[in-house]
């Protein structure tokens, strides 16, 4: 995930924005993200929108299984600060 906070939004490296980002990651059976809720906002939308589109773009997961020992859809929660310091 440390490549999730690297990729800082330049318009928010400029304005010097900071913050906090929680989301809800809905994992395909192949392990790439295929949907991104953001369920606590920094408060700022260039942070959130950078959060979804880094997961979807960096993130991979051993997929969740299903009864039967197959990959299967899942939800990951986590979150990212993006932080100048």
């Amino acid at each position: 995930m440390n490549r999730v906070a690297q990729s800082y939004p330049a318009r928010a490296l400029a304005a010097g924005l900071e913050g906090s980002v929680a989301v809800s990651l809905t994992v395909s059976s192949g392990g790439r993200v295929s949907a991104c809720r953001v369920t606590q906002s920094s408060g700022e939308t260039v942070l959130d929108e950078a959060a979804c589109t880094a997961f979807a773009r960096y993130a991979r997961f051993r997929p969740a299984l299903d009864p039967q020992g197959q990959p299967t859809r899942g939800l990951y929660s986590t979150s990212v600060r993006y932080s100048l310091s």
